[in-house]
């Protein structure tokens, strides 16, 4: 399924400001019932940096040259004016904090991970369905605001961020792979699935995102089959889950790719006690 269709993304429209002085931040919840398999909206970019970040399920958020992944507890800065959308999966929860450039320590100048705690999320949300004296807001604000901006190793390092070719050619069988990763049909059938030759597939990836398909896939297999381990999920039925015959040939995959074995990878995610009240 081809959720995004041909996007034009320096079309992407320009959202009104949600802010309203003196309050610094404003969140917006969307539940994957909202949309389904949609994309929530059209690709726009706002005025503020943003916070997309992941309250329950799947989260995924699309920008022109990238995808990244979210789970619970994890979010990404999106800096002003940055084109993106997003899409939920069934009974997701995804959420959506604006804050001026004003109201941050640090400005918000590229794409960039951050961990949302479990007492940050909730008070986020609390802000935005309570009432409450506005000078308590403006302090509450500007502690959550501190929180997030300080340093904060993720356990799960950079198997969130998908990059993607920007070539809408090859958007649907991107699509495809994202939705499939453990489909067992080589390069060449899923090619001819979606009516591509091999050598503009190969083109495409090359000079899109430096990398061929073969070594793409790969990563977006084992981007799935971390979430999986984490989650709880035994080895062999991850690897089974991304495509792979043998518990072997899928450690040894896992390991080029992290520089660990999977459970090595499991352990060190799940060592960090916060970390492990992320995954409902």
């Amino acid at each position: 399924m081809n959720w995004m269709g041909p996007v034009d993304w320096g079309a992407s429209a320009l959202r009104d400001s949600s802010m309203t002085a003196p309050f610094l931040m404003s969140t917006g919840v969307i539940t994957g019932e909202d949309y389904g398999e949609r994309p929530v909206a059209p690709p726009h970019s706002h005025p503020d940096p943003m916070l997309a970040w992941c309250y329950r399920g799947t989260v995924w958020v699309y920008l022109e040259d990238s995808m990244w992944r979210l789970a619970p507890g994890q979010g990404i800065w999106i800096p002003a004016h940055t084109p993106h959308t997003a899409r939920h999966e069934r009974d997701s929860v995804g959420c959506y904090t604006y804050i001026p450039d004003s109201g941050l320590h640090e400005p918000v100048t590229a794409v960039n991970r951050v961990l949302v705690h479990r007492a940050v999320q909730e008070m986020m949300l609390h802000l935005g369905s309570d009432d409450m004296d506005p000078e308590l807001r403006v302090r509450i604000q500007g502690v959550i605001i501190e929180m997030l901006q300080q340093p904060s190793a993720d356990p799960l390092g950079d198997a969130g961020e998908i990059p993607v070719p920007g070539d809408e050619r090859v958007r649907p069988l991107v699509e495809t792979v994202l939705a499939h990763p453990g489909d067992v049909r080589t390069a060449r059938e899923l090619f001819a699935q979606h009516g591509l030759h091999e050598r503009t597939v190969l083109r495409v990836f090359s000079s899109d995102i430096g990398m061929s398909f073969g070594q793409w896939r790969t990563g977006v297999r084992m981007t799935a089959a971390a979430r999986l381990i984490v989650g709880g999920t035994p080895v062999g039925a991850a690897g089974n889950k991304c495509g792979y015959d043998s518990t072997s040939a899928f450690s040894a995959a896992f390991k080029g790719r992290f520089g660990m074995t999977p459970r090595q990878y499991a352990a060190r995610a799940q060592s960090d006690d916060a970390h492990r009240s992320y995954w409902r």
